[in-house]
Formats: structure tokens, sequence, C-alpha cells
């Protein structure tokens, strides 16, 4: 499902502007209508200007003052085919149903292209041209419709999620001459769910460390699409991973008309040294409206450094994507990684990237990736793919190629890489040609990396899902592979019935000789996106906490099925920041770095696995999932971790009078005294309390813990 192309979002907690949204089943009569100004061409917006062929002296150059107008000087003369502005990737709210682009001078003979990105689809037409001189306006009807094209992903002509503004381009048409446009504005005219007029989003605006007596802040911003201001109550509560109240405040605001802003900032509580997380919940009450809650997080910090040896038998991957970034970022993201007790990361190693034409090969980048990850203890797995510009996709030429780069590619780094997956989901769109190809290509390259590095692996399959149809079809024409992988994404965890898919799927692939292959979970996440409308139904938003919960339990859910697992949660880092767009809003910490709660729960789980081994499940009533694991070497420690999935529990364990450590899933630690009046070694019962979704982990000494 994933591999994107992404660009960096304005920063901030809002888009330029938040209109009203339709949720799922709204009735026409139910929809209002707004316009909106989307964009001001201002410097903070985050235009930039490209374009094919020699753009000779063009100039592109941003309103300094929202009051004033852009400047955009084309330059045709030099033999230009076209000349873009391109913008930071954030979603038009909204259903839209209008696009008017403003701008004053004259482009004659120069056609004027939008272009409109849905989830990995883009949206293109010609919209007009600015024909005369003086102050103008081109008006589109949003897609889809008339006169719209369409490319990638789905390439049906349907929107799946939320639209963005991605380029204006403004076409050569064969004039060579200098034109100049001053662009004010871009509005929007959209529908909306009457009762759904604002958006609420909330984040950490300052304070200390736990125990400092530096109070946090959090602040509230909301936006509404109105013309007369809104009357309501902003209500807040504070509250630990534990369900403690730390506090609660309310007070009276009035959100502005026309979408201005309005930012409340509220003041946390003390937080004690103990505590490693605290969540401020936002609720703003108006009448006649719907307004989703918002939460907002302050995380203790982990201990510095991490372990930097390599550990390719840990379970704990990511997708770090460390091969989207510059080398000062990438640095940061991998030591960040191992902090948290990363230990793989899932690189693409683009085709078209390494080899831009046939025979020459751009190494530079790619080595610095896998020392960067050397460097940290991380261990890279490399995906192969996509087809390169000079190929011919799709063919047994175009496959011939593909080996041939992956013949080299494997040559260079087989002393670093022992793991190579053939491609993304090539059971959906990302493969377009003939699904019995696909079988080809991995049997050559199958052939190809086994002669080049007999120890190497190849992962082969990389399914959207747990697609059994294709695995079975791919099975039954002898695709050969060592390991499975797949993306089993799902809306809401069920995590017996995801064991038991994992054990299915693992059953299915076996070898012949009733050998397992290994599977694993190459993408698997959940998005913390702020509720949009309709459109979106596909992709369930989750608070931060909600994340953190199922991060934890995706991975012991994936260790425990016995299935020799690696699981690479899509994706480490936002890939935006946009609050509304799922896509930007994968990550286990946002595009500044800053973690969420999933980043702490993640490092928790890691840290008290590290080392460890799983024995097996330990008895427990009801519907809770029990699991005990043991040193591999010289540890003292075991642990057993419990979750229940469905509703709040509480388990009496039975364990050795001794010396307890009870970890919930942020790590906040409690030690317990068992059994004091107890004989030595006589046994003792310790309560354990779950909260719904929130795994729980119990530390003793092996011979003290639960059974």
């Amino acid at each position: 499902m994933r591999f994107r192309h992404h660009h960096v979002v304005l920063g901030g907690l809002l888009p330029v502007l938040i209109v009203s949204t339709l949720h799922g089943g709204a009735r026409a009569e139910d929809a209002a209508r707004c316009s909106y100004v989307a964009y001001r061409f201002a410097r903070d917006e985050g235009w930039w200007a490209g374009g094919a062929g020699d753009g000779g002296a063009s100039r592109w150059t941003p309103a300094a003052d929202p009051a004033k107008s852009a400047r955009w000087e084309l330059d045709f003369s030099a033999g230009a085919r076209w000349l873009s502005l391109y913008v930071s990737d954030r979603t038009l709210p909204g259903k839209v149903e209008k696009i008017r682009l403003r701008a004053r001078g004259g482009a004659k003979g120069h056609p004027v292209r939008l272009f409109l990105h849905t989830h990995f689809m883009t949206f293109h037409k010609v919209i007009g041209e600015f024909a005369e001189d003086g102050e103008q306006e081109i008006v589109t009807d949003g897609p889809p419709g008339p006169g719209w094209e369409w490319s990638g992903g789905e390439n049906d002509g349907r929107l799946h999620g939320p639209i963005r503004l991605g380029e204006i381009r403004i076409e050569g048409g064969g004039v060579k001459d200098h034109p100049a446009l001053d662009l004010s504005s871009v509005i929007v005219e959209a529908s909306s769910a009457s009762a759904r007029r604002c958006i609420l989003v909330a984040e950490k605006s300052g304070g200390g460390a736990a125990g400092s007596g530096d109070r946090q802040r959090f602040v509230a911003e909301v936006r509404a699409v109105s013309d007369v201001p809104l009357e309501g109550t902003l209500g807040w509560r504070f509250r630990t991973w534990d369900g403690v109240d730390l506090g609660t405040g309310e007070q009276r605001v009035t959100v502005p008309a026309s979408a201005e802003r309005l930012r409340i900032e509220v003041p946390g509580p003390a937080i004690p040294g103990n505590l490693r997380f605290l969540e401020v919940e936002f609720r703003l009450t108006i009448p006649g409206q719907d307004v989703p809650p918002a939460q907002a997080y302050w995380l203790g910090s982990l201990p510095a450094g991490g372990d930097s040896t390599p550990r390719p038998q840990s379970p704990f991957g990511m997708g770090l994507y460390l091969c989207r970034l510059g080398p000062d970022e990438m640095q940061r993201a991998a030591e960040k990684a191992r902090q948290a007790g990363v230990k793989w990361s899932r690189e693409d190693f683009s085709w078209g990237h390494i080899e831009p034409e046939r025979g020459r090969f751009e190494w530079s980048f790619h080595d610095g990736l896998i020392a960067c990850a050397r460097r940290n203890g991380i261990t890279v797995y490399a995906i192969v793919g996509y087809w390169t510009s000079w190929t011919k996709p799709y063919t047994l030429e175009g496959i011939q190629d593909y080996v041939a780069f992956l013949r080299e590619l494997v040559k260079r780094y087989k002393g670093d890489i022992k793991q190579w997956e053939i491609w993304n989901e090539p059971n959906i769109f990302f493969w377009q040609g003939p699904k019995e190809l696909y079988a080809t290509l991995l049997e050559k390259s199958y052939a190809a990396i086994k002669e080049t590095d007999p120890s190497a692996e190849v992962l082969g399959l990389s399914t959207a899902g747990i697609d059994y149809r294709f695995i079975e079809d791919m099975l039954a024409r002898k695709a050969p592979f060592d390991i499975l992988t797949i993306h089993p994404y799902r809306k809401e965890l069920d995590d017996p019935v995801f064991i038991a898919d994992l054990k299915k799927v693992s059953d299915l692939v076996r070898l012949p000789d009733g050998r397992r292959r290994p599977v694993w979970l190459t993408e698997m996440g959940w998005a913390t996106h702020v509720p949009h409308n309709a459109l979106e139904q596909d992709f369930v938003p989750n608070t931060q906490r909600a994340q953190a919960e199922l991060i934890a339990r995706s991975y012991l859910c994936a260790i425990v099925s016995g299935v020799e697992p690696r699981t690479f949660w899509y994706d480490f880092r936002n890939d935006g920041e946009d609050p509304v767009y799922f896509e930007h809003n994968m990550g286990i910490i946002h595009r500044d770095f800053r973690p969420k709660p999933a980043y702490i729960a993640y490092a928790t789980l890691a840290s008290v696995l590290r080392g460890k081994k799983l024995e097996g499940p330990v008895d427990v009533p009801g519907k809770v999932l029990a699991y005990r694991f043991v040193p591999e070497g010289r540890g003292r420690m075991a642990a057993v971790a419990l979750w229940s999935p469905q509703a709040d529990a509480t388990v009496a364990l039975q364990v050795k009078a001794g010396r307890v450590v009870i970890v919930n899933a942020v790590g906040e630690r409690r030690a317990v005294r068992t059994g004091a009046a107890a004989a030595p070694g006589g046994s003792a019962t310790v309560t354990v309390n779950l909260p719904k979704g929130a795994p729980v982990y119990v530390l003793a000494r092996v011979g003290e813990a639960p059974r």
C-alpha cells in the first residue's frame, strides 16, 4: 500500500484555512457551502518554482506581506516547455466544488494547467489562460468531472481521500516570450455538513522535564467557517496513562467568523518525577456543532544512547526510510531509532535513482545510508523497484534489465545486505502489468541473487493486505522466495484473529517438505489524523494514545504467532504536517522529530523483550492474552506481557514470593513486594490491572515469574 513521494508541508497546527467538512452520509439538504482563501502565495506557504526545459531568466518572488501579490516572471524564450509553481502538500478541506486562481497581468497563448492530488492519484486539467492584462480570475470545477485527466494509484478517476493542491503549470504553447503575473490568491468553494463547521487540534507548546516544577503548556486551536462568530465552551482534562485525573478546566470562547484562528493556551499540572506520560483532551461545545475532541501529550525522555550493536535476530524493525532524507536528517532519524530499540530498517533501493542511465550507477547516497544505519546498530534490508525511465516496463526485456541491475546491486552490497525484497505490493496498482509477469520477475531475480550471493535471502510477494488469492497464484506458478512479506493493514486490530491470520498464511507458504518459511510484516500501521470527510472513511483516525496501544499489540501479536517475524511499522516519521491527511500522520515521531506516545510504547516493549525469547502462553481467565518471555543467555529477569483488547480487566497472577516489577505500556515502573508472610520459595499473588487495549509487563527473576 505504500512507498510514496511526498513534499514537506507548511509548519503549524492547521492549514491556512479550515472549512467545514462532509462527514459520512450527510444529506444534500444538510450541506452548507462556503468559500475560503486556500493560498495567498506567501513566503511561509512553501511555494517553489521549477519547470521543463530552459527557463532562462524566469524568477519567482513570493509575497512577503499577505496583503501584497507574489511576482512570477516567466521566460519561454529559451525553449522551456512549461514553467511551474509547486506548493507544500496539504489538504483543501471539504468537498471541493470550485477553485479560483486570481492574478494580475497577461500570459496570452500559455495554457494554465492545474494539478491536484488525492491518495496516490493525480488529477490535472487545463483550466484556461491569463489572456488579457489587468486583474483576472480563472475558475474550474473540482475533480472528478469533465476535462479532468488522472493517473497513478487506483487510476480510476475517483477521489481516494481529500484533495491537495500540488502544482500550477504555465505551458509554453509554442510562444517564446517573457510574460509576468502577479498572483494574489487561490480561493476554494466547498460544501460541508452543516454540523461540522469547526475543526479542533492541539499540541504541547512548552515546559520543562517532569519534577522540574516548570509546568507544561498546551495549545488548542480552532477555526470555523461561518459568517458570524460561534459561541461555545472549551473544556479540558489532564490525565495520566493509567487514567488518573490531574486537573480539569473550561472557559467560554468565541470562534471568530471567516475562519480566523482562535488559539487558547492552557498551563498543565505539575508533573511528578515518576511519570512519563501526560495527556490533555480538549472538547469544544457549540450548539448545533459536532466537533471531534483533540488531544496533546507530554512525554518523558528516554535514556540517552541506546544499543548500537546490530541484532539481526531481533523482531523490532521499522520503516525508517532513511532513503528519503538528507545526510543530517538521516543521522538524526537513525539516532532516534537506535534510542527506541529499532534493529532493522526497510529501505528503498530505487532503480531509477541508482542507475539513471544504462550502465551509469550512482552509489554514494546508498553507501552513506548503509554506513549511517550500521553506526546505529540497525540492519538494512532492501526493497528493489520500480521501473527506471530508460527500460521497457512490463516486458521480458524490462525484466532482463531489472535483473542486470539487481546483480550489480547485490554484488556491491552483499557484505552489508542479506535480504532483498522484489517489488512492493505487486498484487495492487504498484504493479500495472500481468500478474504472471511478476512471477517471472521473481523467478529470474531469485536466480540472480543466489548466483551473486548464495547466502542472501529473497523476500517475495509483498502483498497489500494478506492476499491469499495472489499468494496461492504465485505458489501455483512456483515463484521462488525464502521469506513471505505481507502488509496486513486493517481498520481495527482484533488480536486473536490477527494471530490466527498470521498462522494461516504461514501454513499456506510451507515448503514442500513441510518446513515453514518466515513471514515478515514489512508494513503495518495506523494513522493519527484529525477526522476529515466521507472520502476518507477507509482510513479511520486514531488518537495518539490509541496508536501507542496498537503498535505494542501489533508487535506482540506477530511475535507470539510463531511465524518468525520481523515487523516494520509504517512509518517512523510523519510524512508531513497536515493534521487532516492521514498519510502525513502514520509516523511514531512528528515531522520535527518530537516523539508521539507510540514511540515510547515501542521503546518500552523493545526494552522489556531485549535479550528474551518467547517461552509460551500463560494461563489467565477471560479474554486476556498473556505470554511469558525468558532470557536467551545469562539474563536473570523473565517477563510476562499481558493485554486485554476488548475491555478493562484485572488479573491475579501466581508468582513465587519475591520482588515483582510492573511496567505499563509507556515504561512507568512500579515495584511490588509479594509473599512477605510466605515461606521462602512459597507462592504469592500479584494483581495486575489492565486498561482496555494497553499492554502491561510483569518482570521477575526467572524462578519467580508467573507461568
